[in-house]
């Protein structure tokens, strides 16, 4: 009975799931996000992992007893991975759950997605310029202001996607508008907290850098649990 009613509410859309094509003038054909989330898995699959290709492996040559020692010279880049994998894969999370929000997609927020994997796509390398300077002293201030800069854009790409498809209608209609504006309000103060630390970065360095890896580290606390209107739609795929 309760596949059978499942089979039912899909087969009698309810007025919020029937979006047509040209629901939103000016922007080409109104479509789902099935394509734009693949496309996005894809960045955010080919960006996680090509920050290990930065780690070298010591060739096997001479005493062997020396071996880890060799392996341990290689801390930088592996700090990168690490680095450079955390910040993606928070975002993907984060990313993942904005899947469940999303209805459909246009054009000015398609080009805003691609903005934000643009920056997706880029992140490791400031990452990896900061963890290889820790070897060396008098450049970590540059490449931590780097660093901190390039987080809060990422952050600021990350808050322009979510504003252009929420002012273009592409949120889920049935979403209580309260819970939207708690969401739009959270985006805004962890962007404003990384551009906040890319400013100090340039006068206290040590400070900013530490501030922009608290922003990262927040997006560990999930988002609140959208709240629905109306009913609740049923999970993808289930039976």
């Amino acid at each position: 009975m309760r596949a059978f009613a499942r089979t039912m509410d899909h087969a009698t859309p309810s007025e919020h799931d029937q979006v047509r094509r040209d629901s939103h003038e000016g922007e080409g054909a109104t479509r789902g996000t099935g394509r734009m989330e693949a496309f996005a898995d894809g960045v955010f699959a080919i960006a996680f992992t090509l920050p290990i290709f930065n780690v070298i492996l010591p060739a096997l040559q001479g005493p062997a007893a020396g071996y880890g020692e060799r392996l341990l010279e290689g801390w930088p880049e592996n700090l990168n991975y690490l680095l450079a994998s955390m910040v993606i894969g928070l975002y993907w999370v984060h990313h993942h759950f904005s899947g469940a929000i999303y209805r459909t997609t246009g054009h000015y927020f398609l080009l805003a997605t691609v903005l934000f994997l643009t920056m997706i796509g880029y992140i490791a390398f400031p990452v990896r310029a900061f963890t290889e300077s820790l070897t060396h002293k008098e450049a970590i201030p540059d490449t931590a202001a780097f660093l901190a800069c390039s987080l809060a854009l990422t952050s600021l790409a990350w808050l322009f996607k979510w504003t252009v498809g929420n002012a273009h209608g592409h949120v889920d209609a049935r979403l209580d508008p309260a819970y939207l504006a708690r969401l739009t309000r959270r985006y805004r103060l962890m962007t404003a907290w990384n551009l906040l630390a890319a400013v100090v970065v340039w006068f206290w360095w040590p400070v900013g850098i530490a501030m922009s890896w608290m922003g990262v580290l927040y997006k560990l606390k999930a988002p609140e649990t959208p709240r629905y209107l109306s009913k609740a739609p049923t999970i993808e795929g289930e039976d």
